[in-house]
């Protein structure tokens, strides 16, 4: 039980809620916080609450969009938190059951962390008494979130910039953990975007139709709003980011490819003259003058080598070797 916005040491037992929602004062709600619950808890819960089926339904399907609906009697929410990880990020997903007299909480693996929120819910109670203050600090929470996991990964977009665009060009070893790291990070934008887009819409609609938004907490929930539209403005920051560097890299490995193909065409050429020489002069015909001449055959070599080395310094020159 909550009073004034501080818990209450005494737990309310579940077939107890709905007797203890009935008997609370104005100042006072009850918080249920239930981990992975099971199906009956589940039941449980919606007996004692009165909580709307299709709700219900969907907790049981997991990996839902961040969305709210107003039931009879209640406001259900999903939003899905997320944290930097150091593989990327790691998101987690928490649904939630608010009306004026309770708030329910239901966390499954991996586990998001409350108790900042509900450290913060004292001071919120002086500022709008009620679960809507508690629902706010709870999205506030998420949404800081957000912005960390933005921060992060544009220095990992800043990082993979500074790897691509260095002096020295990739090398093939280096190649494939590049094209890894830009796959993972522009998922983790995607990803981070498809939470802050359909959890704005919900905290626009939470501050325009829902009674658990006072007139004092809507400012607060318009700003949690601007935070997400910055967010998602990042990750489109992000994702034009990536996207530039993917054509750079395309663009480096058709350089790569362009002078590979300059060398070996280069090198190609300096053999081709010698061996053009050296083909002339085995055919071996009978009327050749140079056949039967002292100096024929050290001068078909000092022919080749002088092309060659001719054909070499010209390549150099041009920047072919």
């Amino acid at each position: 039980m909550v009073r004034r916005g501080v818990v209450d040491a005494e737990p309310v037992a579940p077939d107890d809620l709905g007797r203890s929602v009935s008997r609370l004062d104005d100042a006072s709600w009850v918080w249920v916080d239930s981990i992975d619950p099971s199906a009956e808890e589940l039941v449980t819960l919606q007996r004692e609450l009165g909580l709307h089926d299709l709700a219900i339904e969907d907790v049981q399907h997991r990996n839902q969009r961040p969305k709210l609906e107003p039931y009879p009697g209640h406001v259900f929410a999903v939003l899905r938190p997320v944290a930097p990880g150091p593989d990327g990020m790691v998101e987690s997903e928490i649904f939630l059951f608010v009306s004026e007299r309770f708030l329910v909480t239901l966390r499954f693996d991996p586990i998001c962390d409350l108790t900042t929120a509900v450290k913060r819910w004292p001071v919120l109670s002086e500022l709008a008494p009620g679960t809507g203050s508690a629902l706010y600090a709870v999205a506030d929470e998420i949404v800081d979130d957000y912005l960390e996991v933005v921060e992060q990964l544009e220095e990992r977009a800043d990082e993979l910039e500074s790897k691509v665009f260095r002096g020295t060009p990739v090398t093939l070893e280096e190649n494939p953990s590049i094209q890894r790291a830009i796959l993972r990070l522009r998922r983790d934008a995607v990803r981070l975007r498809r939470h802050a887009v359909p959890m704005r819409q919900a905290l626009d609609r939470l501050a325009d139709d829902s009674p658990l938004i006072t007139e004092r907490l809507v400012p607060y929930v318009r700003d949690l709003i601007d935070h997400l539209l910055r967010t998602v403005e990042l990750t489109d920051g992000i994702r034009e980011i990536l996207t530039t560097i993917v054509d750079i890299r395309i663009a480096q490995s058709a350089n790569q490819l362009n002078e590979v193909m300059k060398k070996l065409t280069a090198w190609a050429g300096i053999i081709l003259v010698p061996t053009l020489i050296a083909g002339i002069y085995g055919m071996n015909f009978d009327h050749m003058p140079e056949l039967h001449w002292l100096w024929g055959y050290p001068m078909a070599l000092a022919l080749m080598a002088v092309s060659a080395v001719a054909l070499y310094v010209g390549f150099r020159r041009r920047g072919w070797l």
